[in-house]
């Protein structure tokens, strides 16, 4: 399924229901949120218990409002936040905290969270606060498309993620290649003892990961791990080489491996590790890792191209 295909949100009364995904590792919220929202607000519900579902969600559906806990069993609230970012621009983000903390307050809100509520939560304040978004969500929907104020890039970039046979590897992914895909992710880390493990598309999104990284930014982490580093691009042109798909980087304490690899979406995997182990096992299964993914990308369903007419 690709996301031409993701369900849209319904219309209701002459409105379109909004869309919410709420992402709590705290089954009691997850229950009370939901049942708030699907009864008294009317609102259309998904829910995840953990940054991998959640990711898997908001790839396959585009959420008007997404209600996360900071503190998630595998990655946390924070770098689900820095990931909506790059995949679903529109969606509005509230992080809910065991307790309040400046420090957290100021990440979220760098990353562009527009509320932060910490417990023990009062459901109608909730409810409001979420109501609120919603309104102002509608505002901006409602409001004219400004075409013409867009520069000529804005317009490219958005053209690219609107054409099927342009999308990055992100936005194409269906449930079950997304959890095939993270079930690899987590094989690898398992297998090299890792602590981290990532695949990043062309576009600097996140895709999968496992593992954990206590106390890093993930949107910079991601950013860095997607960028084409220019001393490869120099000694790639020196030794007359195309370009050079994987690159190692070692350090007092981390190991980095990333191999790119796909066609015709092309990602990045990553693989951060402890220098205490053996470099070759590491390459070794990340290569292959490597080729079952780039497999699993190629049976996704390409687009048919319609043919162009030309006026006469």
């Amino acid at each position: 399924m690709t996301m031409d295909a993701v369900q849209q949100p319904s219309v209701n009364g002459g409105r379109r229901r909004e869309r919410i995904l709420i992402v709590a590792r705290d089954q009691e919220l997850r229950r009370l949120l939901i049942d708030t929202l699907e009864s008294v607000g009317g609102y259309m519900v998904n829910q995840a218990r953990n940054f991998e579902e959640a990711l898997s969600e908001i790839l396959l559906t585009d959420f008007d409002l997404i209600v996360t806990e900071a503190e998630l069993p595998d990655l946390s609230g924070v770098d689900l936040l820095a990931v909506v970012g790059g995949l679903r621009p529109k969606a509005r983000v509230i992080v809910i905290d065991d307790d309040l903390s400046a420090k957290s307050a100021v990440a979220v809100y760098r990353l562009g969270a527009v509320d932060y509520l910490y417990k023990p939560l009062n459901m109608s304040f909730v409810l409001m606060q979420i109501e609120r978004q919603l309104e102002i969500r509608r505002a901006e929907d409602a409001r004219p498309a400004m075409v013409e104020s867009q520069t000529p890039l804005e317009n490219t970039d958005r053209a690219k993620r609107l054409d099927p046979r342009t999308r990055s590897a992100a936005l194409v992914l269906g449930r079950n290649q997304f959890k095939q895909i993270n079930d690899e992710l987590k094989d690898l880390l398992n297998h090299v003892k890792a602590n981290f493990v990532g695949l990043i598309d062309a576009d600097g999104n996140m895709v999968g990961a496992a593992g954990t990284l206590e106390e890093y930014d993930l949107q910079l982490l991601t950013r860095a791990l997607s960028i084409d580093h220019s001393a490869q691009r120099s000694l790639a042109n020196i030794l007359e080489e195309t370009k050079f798909n994987s690159t190692y980087f070692e350090g007092a304490n981390n190991g980095v491996y990333i191999v790119e690899f796909g066609s015709p979406y092309t990602v990045s995997l990553a693989v951060i590790c402890g220098t205490d182990v053996k470099p070759g096992m590491v390459w070794l299964y990340t290569k292959r890792s490597a080729n079952v993914i780039d497999e699993i990308l190629k049976a996704i369903p390409q687009p048919k191209r319609f043919p162009t007419f030309q006026r006469p």
